[in-house]
């Protein structure tokens, strides 16, 4: 599926909307963890901002359990 504007400031909101809440938006791997599974998820033909949405709340989830190496 190829990705319009239109669709990725979609992703781009889902995006910053799920990292509001962390300090400064989020350390640059999270974003990074989180967009990518936004793009994997447009490009598997999912639309829906509510979908999508839930797709980063996981994401976001799992890289806040993944410890970061010091």
């Amino acid at each position: 599926m190829k990705i319009g504007d239109g669709f990725k400031a979609r992703l781009e909101f889902v995006l910053e909307q799920v990292v509001q809440s962390l300090s400064h938006g989020g350390d640059h791997d999270t974003r990074v963890l989180v967009a990518r599974r936004l793009l994997d998820a447009a490009q598997a033909g999912v639309v829906k901002r509510e979908d999508l949405n839930r797709i980063a709340q996981e994401a976001l989830s799992d890289a806040l359990k993944t410890p970061k190496s010091a």
